[in-house]
């Protein structure tokens, strides 16, 4: 509860800006949000709007860079992010501001090994996900998870 305690606090700092909390697979983006007032999750807006095809290609396994651009592509086109309404993702949307869920390796493993996710896969999304915040030159806070 204190980790979202002080996200929920570094977020009302920003209220006025459009933000997008990003994190690779197993950050606690989903556990977070719930504490979050008017946070909302990416895929639950995503999903819902994409064709049974697009769901297939972007839910393969292993992750790809390729699944990943796919992803990247239809978020940025299908979501846009408000004011006072971060979007908890995988994917740097159209925004103001990146809040970017850090967590260590450590963690990460411990996370991807309970819920049967791949740490291999995992780590690249988590590459990925750097490469599109420095590409964006967006304005980035990192946040501390665990």
């Amino acid at each position: 509860m204190q980790r979202s305690e002080n996200l929920h606090n570094l977020l009302k700092l920003h209220d006025d800006k459009r933000i997008a909390v990003v994190g690779t697979t197993c950050t606690g983006k989903s556990t977070l949000l719930l504490n979050i007032p008017n946070a909302l999750d990416m895929d639950e807006i995503l999903f819902p709007l994409l064709t049974e095809e697009e769901i297939r290609e972007v839910c393969q396994t292993p992750w790809t860079e390729e699944i990943g651009n796919t992803m990247n592509q239809l978020a940025r086109a299908r979501i846009k992010i408000k004011p006072g309404a971060p979007v908890f993702g995988t994917v740097v949307l159209d925004c103001d501001q990146v809040v970017l869920l850090n967590i260590s390796d450590k963690l990460l493993k411990e996370r991807c090994a309970s819920r049967r996710v791949s740490f291999v896969d995992a780590k690249e999304m988590q590459e990925k996900i750097m490469h599109e915040i420095e590409r964006s030159g967006l304005p980035v806070i990192g946040f501390h998870v665990g």
